[in-house]
Order: C-alpha cells, then structure tokens, then sequence
C-alpha cells in the first residue's frame, strides 16, 4: 500500500513539474530581462580608444586592442563594487591578434591591475572582447592586458597605454 502511495506521487511530480516550470518561465524572464553579454559585443559603440602595434608581439600576437562606449538598448542593474547599480552604458575592450588559444581557464581583459571581465572570443579566435560597466576601469594612461584566469603575473601587456579619444578632437 505504502509503495503505490509513493510510486503515485512520484508519477505527479513527473507530470506536474514539467507544468510547473512551463507555466512560471515566462513570467519570470519577463520580469528579468538582461542582455546577454554576447549580445553586447555586437551592439554599435563609440570609438573612446585605440592602439595597433606596427608587429605582434608576445606568444599571443597581441596587434592592438579598441575600447568602445557602448550605449544599452535598456537600463540594466548590476554589480559595481559590491552596490547594485542602474546603468546604460557599457564599456567594450576588445584585444587583437591570435589566433588566441582556446584553454580550460577563461581569457580575462585588464587595464592595469583591474579587471575589465571574462573575454569572449570571436569565431575567428582572432579577438577577445570583454565587457565592463563600471566607466572608472577606463582610464587615460591606463595599461591593457591579456591573461588566462586572473593571474597578474602572467599577462600579456601592450606597450601602448590608453590614450582616450576627446569629444570633438582626436
């Protein structure tokens, strides 16, 4: 008796569970609809800086790297420094050469000793981009680099450091 009580609540939740989530998906993405961060790698941005090195160099072919203001499509909430934060702007700093290696630990983007996130590669694996909200990484005089995981002590740095683009002038 005991065993068909429980062999029947298990064949409710089998049903009813599937149900459930069906039901409550919809309502829930509505209410926290985010961009992806893949999506923001392709939104239009404003150039704010750039560097292109006449040869590659270090092992990963570093050519040069671009830092673009990238206007939200919608207000998000995030994360900055441990506060949540409504913001509509993002800061793009994508990082040329490669072919970049694919590896179990992720390609991380800095500017100096910050982080600017988690690069992602492009199809190509001939750039790595990765997104920031927070407009203080993105300093003029600021040094780009690339590592993989968040060991300081093996990245990649370019020679060239930020020089921010002003409004109006070059």
């Amino acid at each position: 008796m005991m065993r068909s009580f429980i062999n029947r609540r298990a064949m409710m939740a089998i049903v009813a569970l599937p149900l459930l989530l069906a039901s409550g998906l919809p309502a829930y993405s509505q209410r926290n609809k985010e961009l992806p961060l893949r999506e923001l790698t392709q939104l239009p941005g404003k150039l704010v800086g750039e560097a292109k090195s006449a040869r590659p160099n270090s092992d990963l072919q570093l050519t040069g790297y671009r830092v673009e203001e990238v206007s939200l499509p919608q207000s998000l909430n995030v994360e900055i420094h441990g506060q949540q934060v409504a913001v509509n702007k993002a800061w793009r700093v994508t990082v040329q050469g490669g072919p970049f290696p694919v590896r179990a630990l992720p390609a991380v983007v800095w500017i100096d000793d910050r982080i600017v996130g988690n690069g992602i590669e492009n199809e190509t694996l001939s750039q790595i981009t990765a997104i920031t909200f927070d407009s203080s990484v993105i300093r003029e005089g600021g040094v780009v680099s690339i590592s993989y995981g968040e060991d300081k002590e093996s990245r990649r740095k370019f020679p060239q450091a930020l020089k921010l683009k002003r409004e109006g002038g070059n």
